[in-house]
């Protein structure tokens, strides 16, 4: 008999891991005086998969300037934080500068009924004092992947 490694993403209960579901994207508010007033976490992802399986995850930002992340294997044992700068656009030509925090945790399998455990949030923050930047709703995409083998 062949064991096959599997992952699992979606809203199931992750064992303990204490997190709600997925929330939609982040929002928030901003003005140049006090910034975003620091942003909250945003649940975006729980996957559960085979003990021992390798897990990479990437992040792609969109808008010119935009800082990705090449895919990077996750460990099962260790805690992961990444994180960069996106521009999110508005009806005008100027782009709000605004960073991108990408938070992991993990928890390994401890028995054979089990998975190893993976928890991510993402908080998105904008600094203050961008003056040129005109009111209005500014909105970007940020895609994390995750693959395994």
């Amino acid at each position: 008999m062949e064991v096959s490694n599997v992952c699992a993403m979606g809203d199931e209960n992750i064992n303990g891991m204490n997190i709600d579901g997925p929330a939609g994207f982040p929002a928030f508010d901003y003005n140049a005086l006090d910034g975003d007033g620091g942003g909250v976490e945003t649940p975006v992802l729980r996957i559960r998969c085979t003990a021992g399986t390798a897990i990479t995850l990437g992040i792609n930002a969109s808008g010119a300037g935009s800082e990705s992340l090449a895919p990077q294997s996750l460990s099962s044992t260790v805690n992961s934080t990444f994180d960069g700068l996106i521009y999110l656009q508005g009806s005008g030509s100027v782009p709000l500068k605004a960073m991108w925090k990408v938070r992991v945790n993990t928890n390994p399998s401890s028995s054979a009924t089990t998975p190893d455990r993976y928890a991510g949030w993402l908080k998105m923050t904008a600094p203050d004092g961008q003056w040129g930047v005109p009111a209005g709703t500014y909105t970007g995409t940020l895609a994390i992947t995750v693959s395994y083998n």
